[in-house]
Protein backbone atom coordinates (compact mmCIF):
# COMPACT_ATOMS: atom_id res chain seq x y z
CA UNK A 1 0.00 0.00 0.00
CA UNK A 2 0.88 3.60 -0.75
CA UNK A 3 1.21 4.16 3.16
CA UNK A 4 2.80 2.93 5.74
CA UNK A 5 1.73 1.89 9.36
CA UNK A 6 -0.12 3.86 11.87
CA UNK A 7 3.18 5.10 13.60
CA UNK A 8 4.81 6.11 9.87
CA UNK A 9 2.09 7.89 8.35
CA UNK A 10 1.32 10.63 11.25
CA UNK A 11 4.62 10.80 12.81
CA UNK A 12 7.03 13.88 13.08
CA UNK A 13 6.33 15.97 9.58
CA UNK A 14 3.78 13.60 7.38
CA UNK A 15 6.40 10.92 7.51
CA UNK A 16 4.35 9.13 4.78
CA UNK A 17 5.28 5.57 3.60
CA UNK A 18 7.32 2.83 5.64
CA UNK A 19 10.85 2.67 3.23
CA UNK A 20 13.84 0.58 4.25
CA UNK A 21 16.47 2.97 4.93
CA UNK A 22 19.46 3.00 3.08
CA UNK A 23 22.34 5.42 1.74
CA UNK A 24 24.42 7.97 3.28
CA UNK A 25 24.84 11.88 3.61
CA UNK A 26 28.13 13.87 3.07
CA UNK A 27 28.83 17.17 4.70
CA UNK A 28 31.14 19.57 6.19
CA UNK A 29 30.51 22.15 9.23
CA UNK A 30 32.80 25.32 9.84
CA UNK A 31 31.74 27.73 12.52
CA UNK A 32 32.46 31.43 12.30
CA UNK A 33 33.26 33.17 15.67
CA UNK A 34 32.73 36.96 14.43
CA UNK A 35 29.35 36.38 13.50
CA UNK A 36 28.70 33.40 15.50
CA UNK A 37 27.49 31.69 12.76
CA UNK A 38 27.11 27.44 12.23
CA UNK A 39 27.82 26.71 8.50
CA UNK A 40 26.32 23.43 7.42
CA UNK A 41 27.79 22.45 4.35
CA UNK A 42 25.32 20.08 2.78
CA UNK A 43 26.84 18.15 -0.07
CA UNK A 44 25.09 15.31 -1.44
CA UNK A 45 23.32 12.54 -0.60
CA UNK A 46 24.17 8.79 -2.14
CA UNK A 47 22.42 5.76 -2.59
CA UNK A 48 19.05 6.58 -0.98
CA UNK A 49 16.01 4.62 -0.84
CA UNK A 50 12.83 4.75 -3.58
CA UNK A 51 10.58 7.52 -2.01
CA UNK A 52 8.16 6.37 -4.31
CA UNK A 53 8.66 2.53 -4.93
CA UNK A 54 5.82 2.32 -7.95
CA UNK A 55 7.79 4.73 -9.90
CA UNK A 56 10.90 3.58 -9.03
CA UNK A 57 12.08 7.15 -8.11
CA UNK A 58 12.77 9.96 -5.17
CA UNK A 59 12.59 13.34 -4.65
CA UNK A 60 15.00 14.41 -2.00
CA UNK A 61 15.74 16.91 0.24
CA UNK A 62 17.12 17.43 3.76
CA UNK A 63 16.39 18.74 6.62
CA UNK A 64 18.46 19.70 9.41
CA UNK A 65 17.67 20.65 13.46
CA UNK A 66 19.82 21.15 15.79
CA UNK A 67 18.22 18.97 18.66
CA UNK A 68 17.30 19.21 21.31
CA UNK A 69 14.91 22.30 19.37
CA UNK A 70 12.72 20.91 16.92
CA UNK A 71 10.77 24.61 16.73
CA UNK A 72 9.86 25.24 13.11
CA UNK A 73 12.30 28.11 13.62
CA UNK A 74 14.77 25.83 14.16
CA UNK A 75 14.03 23.78 10.60
CA UNK A 76 16.33 24.33 7.67
CA UNK A 77 16.09 22.73 4.66
CA UNK A 78 17.73 22.10 1.21
CA UNK A 79 16.19 22.20 -2.02
CA UNK A 80 14.94 19.38 -3.88
CA UNK A 81 15.98 17.96 -6.07
CA UNK A 82 14.01 15.30 -8.70
CA UNK A 83 14.17 11.83 -9.42
CA UNK A 84 17.78 10.99 -8.15
CA UNK A 85 18.90 8.79 -5.60
CA UNK A 86 22.13 10.75 -5.50
CA UNK A 87 21.17 13.88 -5.14
CA UNK A 88 23.83 16.35 -5.26
CA UNK A 89 23.12 19.99 -3.54
CA UNK A 90 26.42 22.06 -2.28
CA UNK A 91 24.09 23.68 -0.25
CA UNK A 92 24.60 25.99 2.82
CA UNK A 93 22.38 25.65 5.83
CA UNK A 94 23.07 28.65 8.70
CA UNK A 95 22.48 28.87 12.16
CA UNK A 96 23.44 32.01 14.47
CA UNK A 97 24.19 30.44 17.57
CA UNK A 98 26.70 30.90 20.30
CA UNK A 99 29.57 28.86 20.28
CA UNK A 100 28.79 27.46 24.08
CA UNK A 101 25.27 26.61 23.24
CA UNK A 102 26.35 24.81 20.02
CA UNK A 103 28.46 23.10 21.70
CA UNK A 104 25.29 21.27 23.79
CA UNK A 105 23.43 20.61 20.92
CA UNK A 106 23.38 17.46 18.60
CA UNK A 107 22.85 18.09 14.68
CA UNK A 108 19.89 16.31 12.98
CA UNK A 109 20.10 15.74 9.50
CA UNK A 110 17.00 13.72 7.96
CA UNK A 111 15.65 13.01 4.16
CA UNK A 112 13.06 13.37 2.55
CA UNK A 113 11.59 12.33 -0.36
CA UNK A 114 9.36 15.37 -1.66
CA UNK A 115 5.51 14.17 -3.76
CA UNK A 116 3.67 16.86 -5.84
CA UNK A 117 0.09 15.58 -3.38
CA UNK A 118 2.05 16.64 -0.17
CA UNK A 119 2.86 13.09 1.36
CA UNK A 120 6.30 13.12 2.36
CA UNK A 121 8.16 9.96 2.77
CA UNK A 122 10.80 9.31 5.65
CA UNK A 123 14.15 7.87 3.90
CA UNK A 124 16.59 8.59 6.96
CA UNK A 125 18.11 10.47 9.41
CA UNK A 126 21.32 10.64 11.09
CA UNK A 127 22.60 12.47 13.99
CA UNK A 128 25.77 14.19 15.23
CA UNK A 129 26.62 16.00 18.18
CA UNK A 130 28.69 19.07 18.57
CA UNK A 131 30.04 18.74 21.75
CA UNK A 132 33.36 16.52 20.22
CA UNK A 133 33.50 18.08 16.80
CA UNK A 134 36.57 19.32 15.52
CA UNK A 135 35.18 22.95 14.03
CA UNK A 136 38.80 23.28 12.75
CA UNK A 137 38.74 20.43 10.19
CA UNK A 138 36.69 21.40 7.23
CA UNK A 139 36.75 18.28 5.68
CA UNK A 140 34.05 16.25 4.28
CA UNK A 141 32.31 13.79 6.28
CA UNK A 142 30.00 10.92 4.94
CA UNK A 143 27.65 9.36 7.45
CA UNK A 144 25.61 6.50 6.61
CA UNK A 145 21.33 7.24 7.44
CA UNK A 146 19.28 5.26 9.86
CA UNK A 147 15.78 4.83 10.78
CA UNK A 148 13.93 6.21 13.38
CA UNK A 149 14.76 5.63 16.90
CA UNK A 150 13.07 5.82 20.09
CA UNK A 151 11.01 9.02 20.93
CA UNK A 152 10.58 10.02 17.60
CA UNK A 153 8.73 6.84 16.32
CA UNK A 154 6.94 6.89 19.33
CA UNK A 155 5.54 10.67 18.54
CA UNK A 156 2.03 9.32 17.96
CA UNK A 157 0.74 10.90 21.12
CA UNK A 158 2.22 14.07 20.81
CA UNK A 159 -1.08 16.89 21.16
CA UNK A 160 -1.55 18.86 18.06
CA UNK A 161 -4.70 20.51 18.48
CA UNK A 162 -8.46 19.82 17.50
CA UNK A 163 -10.13 19.89 14.10
CA UNK A 164 -14.08 20.76 14.51
CA UNK A 165 -16.12 19.29 11.29
CA UNK A 166 -19.81 18.81 10.50
CA UNK A 167 -21.05 16.41 8.21
CA UNK A 168 -23.68 15.16 5.88
CA UNK A 169 -24.56 11.94 3.81
CA UNK A 170 -27.52 13.06 1.10
CA UNK A 171 -28.71 9.81 -0.10
CA UNK A 172 -29.79 10.23 -3.64
CA UNK A 173 -33.36 9.78 -2.92
CA UNK A 174 -33.25 12.88 -0.63
CA UNK A 175 -31.37 15.32 -3.61
CA UNK A 176 -33.88 18.25 -4.82
CA UNK A 177 -35.16 17.29 -8.21
CA UNK A 178 -33.91 13.23 -8.00
CA UNK A 179 -37.25 11.96 -8.35
CA UNK A 180 -38.10 13.66 -11.66
CA UNK A 181 -36.48 11.17 -14.10
CA UNK A 182 -33.82 13.36 -14.85
CA UNK A 183 -30.63 11.98 -13.48
CA UNK A 184 -28.32 14.28 -11.43
CA UNK A 185 -24.81 15.48 -13.29
CA UNK A 186 -23.09 13.23 -11.58
CA UNK A 187 -25.71 9.86 -12.13
CA UNK A 188 -26.35 7.74 -9.48
CA UNK A 189 -25.08 7.60 -5.72
CA UNK A 190 -25.53 10.54 -2.90
CA UNK A 191 -23.69 13.44 -1.44
CA UNK A 192 -21.11 13.11 1.12
CA UNK A 193 -20.73 17.10 2.53
CA UNK A 194 -17.69 17.89 4.95
CA UNK A 195 -17.99 21.01 6.34
CA UNK A 196 -14.41 21.94 7.86
CA UNK A 197 -15.32 24.40 10.43
CA UNK A 198 -12.40 25.57 12.53
CA UNK A 199 -9.24 24.40 14.07
CA UNK A 200 -7.56 25.09 17.74
CA UNK A 201 -4.33 24.96 19.16
CA UNK A 202 -2.25 24.21 15.74
CA UNK A 203 1.13 23.77 15.95
CA UNK A 204 3.34 27.35 15.40
CA UNK A 205 5.00 26.78 12.64
CA UNK A 206 6.35 29.77 11.66
CA UNK A 207 8.69 32.41 13.77
CA UNK A 208 6.42 34.94 15.40
CA UNK A 209 4.54 31.58 16.79
CA UNK A 210 1.27 31.33 14.24
CA UNK A 211 0.54 29.07 11.08
CA UNK A 212 -0.44 29.75 7.71
CA UNK A 213 -2.68 26.85 7.49
CA UNK A 214 -5.12 25.09 5.48
CA UNK A 215 -6.62 21.35 5.21
CA UNK A 216 -6.78 18.99 2.04
CA UNK A 217 -8.92 15.74 2.16
CA UNK A 218 -8.63 12.69 0.29
CA UNK A 219 -10.97 10.36 0.10
CA UNK A 220 -9.12 6.87 0.45
CA UNK A 221 -8.91 4.52 -1.30
CA UNK A 222 -8.24 7.36 -4.09
CA UNK A 223 -5.67 9.09 -3.13
CA UNK A 224 -5.98 11.71 -6.69
CA UNK A 225 -6.34 15.04 -7.78
CA UNK A 226 -10.01 13.61 -8.19
CA UNK A 227 -10.67 13.16 -4.68
CA UNK A 228 -8.25 15.68 -3.28
CA UNK A 229 -10.41 18.60 -1.70
CA UNK A 230 -8.36 22.19 -0.45
CA UNK A 231 -9.65 25.20 2.09
CA UNK A 232 -8.12 28.28 0.81
CA UNK A 233 -5.44 29.17 3.62
CA UNK A 234 -5.96 30.97 6.78
CA UNK A 235 -2.87 33.08 7.66
CA UNK A 236 -1.40 34.21 11.32
CA UNK A 237 -3.31 31.89 13.65
CA UNK A 238 -3.34 29.16 15.31
CA UNK A 239 -6.62 28.71 15.69
CA UNK A 240 -8.47 29.22 12.03
CA UNK A 241 -11.81 29.62 11.34
CA UNK A 242 -11.89 28.16 7.39
CA UNK A 243 -15.51 27.52 7.32
CA UNK A 244 -15.62 26.04 4.20
CA UNK A 245 -17.30 22.73 2.80
CA UNK A 246 -15.65 19.75 0.94
CA UNK A 247 -18.69 18.21 -1.29
CA UNK A 248 -18.25 14.37 -2.73
CA UNK A 249 -20.56 13.29 -5.20
CA UNK A 250 -21.83 9.83 -6.53
CA UNK A 251 -21.16 8.36 -3.15
CA UNK A 252 -23.62 5.39 -2.43
CA UNK A 253 -24.83 4.43 1.13
CA UNK A 254 -22.49 1.19 0.66
CA UNK A 255 -19.57 2.98 -0.41
CA UNK A 256 -19.73 4.21 3.47
CA UNK A 257 -18.34 0.67 4.99
CA UNK A 258 -15.58 0.93 2.37
CA UNK A 259 -14.31 4.33 2.06
CA UNK A 260 -12.09 6.41 4.67
CA UNK A 261 -12.06 10.72 4.74
CA UNK A 262 -8.25 11.65 5.62
CA UNK A 263 -8.64 15.39 6.73
CA UNK A 264 -4.55 16.61 6.65
CA UNK A 265 -3.62 19.61 8.14
CA UNK A 266 -0.58 21.89 6.56
CA UNK A 267 1.61 25.00 6.80
CA UNK A 268 1.56 26.53 3.88
CA UNK A 269 5.40 27.46 2.66
CA UNK A 270 5.19 28.81 -0.49
CA UNK A 271 8.52 28.16 -1.41
CA UNK A 272 9.37 25.18 -0.26
CA UNK A 273 7.24 21.99 0.79
CA UNK A 274 4.45 22.65 3.18
CA UNK A 275 5.01 21.55 6.76
CA UNK A 276 2.39 18.87 8.53
CA UNK A 277 0.58 19.80 11.00
CA UNK A 278 -1.59 16.61 11.93
CA UNK A 279 -4.51 14.95 10.75
CA UNK A 280 -7.54 12.70 11.58
CA UNK A 281 -9.38 9.64 9.08
CA UNK A 282 -13.02 9.21 9.91
CA UNK A 283 -14.56 5.82 8.57
CA UNK A 284 -15.52 2.11 10.19
CA UNK A 285 -12.00 1.62 11.34
CA UNK A 286 -12.23 -2.31 11.01
CA UNK A 287 -8.84 -2.31 8.91
CA UNK A 288 -10.82 -3.31 6.09
CA UNK A 289 -11.94 -1.50 2.50
CA UNK A 290 -13.86 -4.01 -0.36
CA UNK A 291 -12.66 -7.22 1.61
CA UNK A 292 -8.99 -5.64 1.79
CA UNK A 293 -6.80 -5.44 4.70
CA UNK A 294 -5.56 -2.05 4.63
CA UNK A 295 -3.68 0.23 7.36
CA UNK A 296 -5.49 3.62 6.65
CA UNK A 297 -9.26 2.07 7.65
CA UNK A 298 -7.98 2.91 11.23
CA UNK A 299 -10.62 5.76 12.92
CA UNK A 300 -11.09 5.43 16.68
CA UNK A 301 -12.41 7.08 19.66
CA UNK A 302 -14.67 10.31 18.14
CA UNK A 303 -13.59 9.69 14.24
CA UNK A 304 -15.05 6.69 14.40
CA UNK A 305 -18.38 8.06 16.86
CA UNK A 306 -18.63 11.10 14.04
CA UNK A 307 -18.54 8.58 11.15
CA UNK A 308 -21.04 6.71 12.68
CA UNK A 309 -23.41 9.19 13.85
CA UNK A 310 -23.40 10.54 9.59
CA UNK A 311 -24.07 7.17 8.76
CA UNK A 312 -27.24 6.91 11.70
CA UNK A 313 -28.92 10.21 10.51
CA UNK A 314 -28.50 10.20 6.62
CA UNK A 315 -29.54 14.23 5.81
CA UNK A 316 -28.14 15.58 9.10
CA UNK A 317 -25.32 17.49 10.06
CA UNK A 318 -23.19 14.99 12.31
CA UNK A 319 -20.20 17.47 13.96
CA UNK A 320 -17.40 16.26 16.13
CA UNK A 321 -14.38 17.99 17.43
CA UNK A 322 -11.59 15.59 16.73
CA UNK A 323 -8.29 15.80 17.66
CA UNK A 324 -5.10 15.64 15.44
CA UNK A 325 -2.87 12.61 15.09
CA UNK A 326 0.60 13.67 15.03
Amino acid sequence: STLGSMVSIYSEAGDFGNVAVTGGISFSLSYEQKTQTLFIHVKECRQLAYGDEGKKRSNPYVKTYLLPDKSRQGKRKTTIKRNTVNPLYNELLKYEISKSLLLARTLQFSVWHHDRFGRNTFLGEVEVPLDAWNFNSHLEEFLPLHGKIGADAAGLHQYKGELIVSMKYIPFSKHPGAGNGRKGKTGEGGELQVWIKEAKNLTAAKSGGTSDSFVKGYLLPHKNKASKRKTPVVKKTLNPHYNHTFVYNGVNPEDLQHICLELTVWDREPLSSNDFLGGVRLGVGNGMSNGQAVDWMDSRGEELNLWQKMCQYPGSWAEGTLQLRS
